[in-house]
């Protein structure tokens, strides 16, 4: 009976495992599907730098997913986009990516280790969005600044992209509250 009982526990959590996997795997595809959408829509606000959905949608997944199938999902997306598939906002293809939009691309994969709050109040989860933006935004702007030679031209990306970063994390909250209640 002893034997019987330690076999039904294992088959138990083999079956939540694969449950889990599953429901991972799931979510994660979601969100690979809206961080590819999201990059494509591209709002027109006057700035020289694209204003897109992506990295909301990005903060988005980072806040359901665990650390392990965040960055699982970060490498799939830019795999596809360094294989030439158009997942991207202005490009594709290793040129693209290792041009000057890298140091974005490089905060995408760092985001991926930001620890979600533990609770689900405003400004926790704010603060998480927050987070996830300027990890992505300072990363991205210093090597525009480096790719291109000009610090000057750093600083101006940063200007253009701040008011979109605090949008989206303001976004992000309210989305994660939002779903909360329902």
């Amino acid at each position: 009976t002893c034997l019987k009982k330690c076999l039904d526990m294992l088959t138990l959590r083999s079956k939540n495992k694969l449950n889990n996997i599953v429901k991972h795997s799931l979510i994660a595809g979601a969100f690979l599907l809206l961080v590819i959408f999201g990059a494509k829509i591209d709002l027109d606000l006057g700035g020289s730098v694209s204003f897109t959905l992506q990295t909301l949608f990005l903060g988005l997944a980072y806040y359901y997913l665990p650390i392990r199938w965040r960055f699982l999902l970060i490498i799939v997306y830019l795999g596809l986009g360094i294989v030439g598939l158009a997942v991207f906002n202005g490009g594709l293809g290793w040129a693209y990516f290792s041009s000057w939009p890298m140091g974005f691309f490089v905060g995408f994969v760092v985001t991926a280790f930001v620890y979600r709050p533990m609770g689900n109040r405003f400004l926790p989860v704010l603060g998480y969005f927050v987070q996830v933006h300027l990890i992505i935004t300072l990363i991205g702007v210093m090597w525009i600044a480096y790719y291109l030679g000009s610090f000057s031209k750093g600083l101006e990306t940063l200007v253009d992209i701040l008011p979109g970063a605090v949008l989206k994390s303001f976004a992000g909250a309210g989305v994660i509250l939002l779903a909360k209640k329902l």
